[in-house]
């Protein structure tokens, strides 16, 4: 029995479920982070990291992990401590004698599901977490709304199950108010920090396509799209630096294109059973483009020698 059967917003439903539980709606659904997966490899590798796959094993990457527990901490400080367990100052297993309780309390808390830290990946979680708390504008954005909201709808052109998940939904998209602010929080590197470094992050994290589709949930759930989108970006490393970045409307449309592309490929995909990789049957390719460029443009000497030869 599917845990959701009909569309709306949904509060209380875990992430294991929302994100691995293939009952979770009457059929195969489809995320923000899907939609980019199809896209940016293929169905196949879609399909090998989706629920529908029985083999799949998951990987927990550790930047991964600290952006998860700072998120938390940000967002839901009251039950970060339900979720992460934090090793002692200087814990290490090699000594086993002096650690043995501290040893035994963090295989139980990871057996029991717990993301276990560092201490030092503790402190900068805290640390992280506290120089959001001083810019009063990323304060504001995170302020009045709910946390992690499940929503769930049908793409009306094709049927299919969509899903997303936004960090954080503003009470003024009930309210209808005439300023209605999403804001997403990104953990970036130093790198990705800046306004032409997270340019290129937008690129390369597909975080227009993720606007897009929150979007379009909300709209679906909802009945109206917010006004804006704000990115609430902070560096990893310190000083950790924090930038409110607002993402162009018409960067979104552009999302919006790569969304319904990846939303017909998957709906094709579902239909024929056919889950393909990069290139199933042959497929041609050759130099790059800039590659040939710098071949053809060598001159008539020397291509004419190369003739010759």
């Amino acid at each position: 029995m599917p845990i959701i059967t009909t569309p709306g917003a949904y509060p209380d439903i875990p992430a294991e479920d929302y994100h691995g539980n293939l009952d979770l709606l009457p059929g195969p659904s489809l995320s923000s982070s899907g939609a980019k997966l199809l896209l940016a490899k293929s169905p196949f590798h879609f399909w090998h990291a989706s629920p529908m796959n029985a083999h799949r094993v998951e990987v927990q990457k550790a930047h991964f992990n600290f952006g998860k527990a700072a998120h938390d901490m940000i967002l839901l400080p009251g039950r970060w401590n339900e979720f992460y367990h934090v090793l002692p100052e200087g814990f290490t297993r090699a000594a086993s004698k002096k650690f043995a309780l501290e040893i035994a309390e963090a295989d139980a808390a990871q057996e029991s599901g717990m993301v276990v830290l560092s201490f030092d990946q503790a402190e900068t979680v805290k640390q992280v977490a506290a120089a959001i708390r001083k810019n009063d504008l990323a304060v504001a954005t995170l302020t009045n709304g709910v946390t992690e909201e499940t929503l769930v709808w049908q793409d009306p052109q094709t049927g299919v199950w969509l899903r997303a998940r936004p960090d954080f939904r503003p009470n003024s998209i009930l309210t209808k108010r005439a300023v209605m602010v999403v804001s997403d929080l990104k953990f970036v590197a130093e790198s990705h920090a800046s306004p032409k470094g997270f340019e290129r992050a937008i690129e390369n994290f597909g975080y227009h396509q993720s606007a897009a589709f929150y979007m379009d949930g909300i709209k679906a759930i909802y009945g109206h799209y917010p006004t804006h989108w704000v990115h609430v970006v902070i560096e990893r490393d310190a000083p950790h630096c924090v930038a409110l970045y607002e993402l162009p409307g018409e960067d979104i449309e552009r999302g919006r294109v790569l969304n319904r592309r990846a939303i017909n490929l998957f709906d094709r995909c579902l239909q024929s059973g056919k889950w393909p990789g990069y290139a199933d049957d042959p497929k041609q390719v050759g130099l790059p483009i800039w590659a040939r460029m710098r071949i053809d443009d060598l001159n008539p000497e020397e291509m004419a020698f190369a003739a010759a030869a």
